[in-house]
């Protein structure tokens, strides 16, 4: 008789390797594929981010369509596709087939994509909830014809299955669809497509997106720059942050000869001081070979690492959004809610954690038809990607709840949580491997150094804030005062002159030593044709040189006329401007705008704005925002800097009328 199996082998006999896909296969919801709304979330976030990112490789500015339809009580079919540079046919099932299967998790440069998973866990999830194969179609520029390739993922082996090939003809140079029958439910709201592609446009204003939602409504956010963010460079790894095994596997595996010369190549920011430095430290030698390190003479190694003066992580793998198209990005996509302020955003210098370059951009909003009574708007972004679930366990929204924003002007009961007020908050981290709290990649994971670029990026957006905030009261109380002023004056005057039997006297030049502002009234006239006047009034003891701006709908732009004619126009903002040159102290200059009779505009429905003057001394007008790329006439410039006011020079690639300060690197508050 055969001797009976012992408990162990029995147990033994019972194991066997599973492999990635079948494990994903069961946990799905760690993917973020737990439920049909946030499914279809995923399903077209992960598309739509290989898009982008192969668009940008290919250096051409993204043109992405996203379809949405209904085919049955609960599945949709998504379709995706892009301009980009396609795909070869030999890669296409292993890309959409085949999970961990990438060409950027290895790469130490920024890029959406880094894991090789989400995409191919769409078709996983497509193939489990309709069993029904993905359609992928692609062509590169080279080939006549687009490769269609129809494919399920095959669980137990972790392996595409193709099911159908074909050549079809396609009307584009280049570009990638991909469509996949899903389970799925669409619903707008703050986690739906919808939301994720207004994110996508407001730090990717390179790109053109168009979404086709399943009852036919058509939405696109077009494009709001013409230049391609620059193609990210793999760098090495940051000595800062490197752990004791990950510094042993970089010796194990350097082609380097000798120790000195793997420091200085295998590793960023080591030049030829510091790795003699390091070496001295360590106790080692330039020409050891850097395989015979270990032990403690490795430990030697990494404390000398991390204490000798390194030069700081290059930008070069990074690509960071810029102050210049956060502003053009939101301004694209808040359209109609006009925000009254544009803080100057700020982008963070490049920092090091775990040896992986990161940085911080923050940009804030506030007024304009933001919900005064609700908590701000909070938008977060890692490397140009919205994060849209688990706000509440993200490093981002703990930044922002722990800031005290009642010292910045905004409501936040007991100094803690989100602030209440008309505000929004987008923040960007950008790293070569951002810290996510898991494989969905929708928040980021708590670290001490993202912590503390995080505060000092929210600090100095939050100081912009409060400076707006000081002046706009300061104005409001300046405007009462004026108007007090030209209420009583007058009358006491014309009672003073009646009793003394002398003619009431020009008030101008009292009012002038009182008030020290340069104010805009705005008048119209309904009479025949439909005009609005603006009266600029120089109630400052000193001559300016100004820049006046009227700004109004598009479409009745080209019904008005205008006197006297504008020094220039912009039709397709609805912008005219003209410059008022040495308007002397006390001296005014009326500007007129024009409708025919029966053209439905109104003064509220034109906006005026005045450069040349700082927003303390401007009644009646506001300051040009900061997101307009407007470059004053030198006159203006000149004027405005010898009388003290502190406008930026025009040689300035960008320029924030109402900011108080530019500068983008901050010190932490007190």
């Amino acid at each position: 008789m055969p001797a009976a199996r012992t408990l162990a082998e029995t147990l033994a006999a019972k194991q066997r390797e599973i492999s990635v896909a079948e494990f994903f296969e069961r946990n799905r919801q760690i993917l973020g594929f737990d439920n049909p709304l946030r499914a279809l979330l995923t399903t077209v976030k992960e598309a739509v981010d290989n898009a982008l990112d192969a668009c940008e490789e290919a250096e051409v500015l993204p043109e992405i369509h996203v379809e949405i339809s209904k085919e049955g009580a609960d599945r949709l079919r998504v379709a995706v596709d892009d301009n980009g540079p396609g795909i070869l046919k030999r890669e296409i099932p292993n890309v959409f087939g085949r999970l961990l299967y990438g060409s950027r998790f290895h790469a130490n440069r920024q890029s959406r994509g880094q894991q090789g998973i989400g995409i191919s866990a769409a078709v996983l999830y497509a193939g489990l909830t309709t069993a029904r194969p993905v359609l992928v179609m692609s062509k590169v520029a080279e080939e006549e014809a687009a490769h269609v390739v129809e494919l399920l993922l095959d669980t137990q082996r972790n392996l595409p299955k193709v099911v159908r090939e074909d050549l079809q003809l396609w009307d584009r140079p280049s570009g990638t669809r991909v469509e996949l029958l899903l389970k799925a439910k669409y619903q707008r709201g703050r986690q739906s497509p919808f939301e994720y592609l207004r994110g996508t446009a407001i730090v990717n204003p390179h790109a053109r997106f168009v979404l086709t939602e399943p009852d036919g409504t058509r939405i696109t956010y077009e494009r709001a720059s013409e230049e391609v963010p620059k193609v990210p460079t793999e760098v090495p790894p940051h000595p800062y942050g490197l752990e004791l095994g990950e510094l042993s596997s970089r010796l194990k595996a350097s082609r380097r000869a000798t120790l000195s010369e793997m420091l200085q190549t295998d590793l960023a920011g080591v030049s030829a001081r510091a790795a003699r430095e390091v070496l001295e430290g360590a106790g080692l030698k330039a020409r050891d070979v850097p395989g015979d390190v270990h032990g403690e003479a490795l430990e030697r190694l990494l404390q000398a690492l991390h204490t000798v003066a390194l030069v700081p992580p290059s930008a070069d793998c990074l690509s960071p959004i810029g102050p210049v198209l956060i502003k053009r990005g939101l301004r694209n996509v808040l359209g109609d809610v006009r925000p009254d302020f544009y803080a100057p955003p700020v982008s963070r210098p490049p920092r090091v954690r775990g040896g992986f370059p990161f940085l911080v951009e923050v940009g804030l909003v506030y007024g304009g038809g933001l919900p005064v009574d609700q908590p701000i708007q909070l938008l977060r972004f890692a490397n140009r990607v919205p994060l849209l679930f688990q706000q509440g366990a993200c490093a981002i929204t703990n930044a922002v709840q722990t800031m005290d924003w009642r010292r910045y002007g905004l409501d936040q009961r007991g100094g803690s949580g989100l602030p209440v007020g008309p505000c929004l908050l987008l923040v960007h981290v950008a790293s070569t491997k951002i810290p996510f709290t898991s494989e969905a990649k929708e928040a980021v994971a708590e670290d001490p150094e993202l912590d503390k670029e995080l505060t000092l990026a929210l600090q100095s957006a939050a100081r912009h804030l409060r400076t707006h905030l000081s002046r706009r009261t300061r104005r409001d109380q300046a405007e009462e005062k004026f108007a007090i002023i030209l209420k009583i004056l007058p009358k006491l005057a014309e009672k003073t002159s009646h009793l003394v039997g002398k003619p009431i006297p020009d008030l101008t030049p009292v009012i002038t030593k009182i008030m020290d502002v340069v104010n805009v009234e705005t008048t119209i006239a309904t009479e025949g044709a439909r005009t609005v006047r603006a009266e600029v009034t120089n109630y400052t003891p000193r001559a300016r040189v100004l820049e006046a701006f009227v700004e109004m709908p598009a479409e009745v732009f080209g019904a008005a006329t205008f006197a006297p004619a504008p020094d220039g126009t912009d039709p397709a903002l609805g912008r005219a401007w003209w410059t008022l040159e040495k308007l002397a102290p006390n001296g005014r200059e009326r500007l007129e705008v024009a409708f025919p009779k029966g053209t439905e505009v109104d003064a509220s429905d034109l906006t005026w704005y005045l450069a040349g003057v700082d927003e303390a001394h401007l009644l009646g007008a506001e300051t040009l925002p900061g997101d307009w790329d407007i470059r004053l006439p030198r006159a203006v410039i000149e004027a405005a800097q010898e009388a003290g006011e502190p406008l930026p020079s025009p040689e300035e690639p960008e320029v924030d009328y109402d900011a108080a300060e530019a500068s983008e690197h901050v010190e932490e508050d007190d």
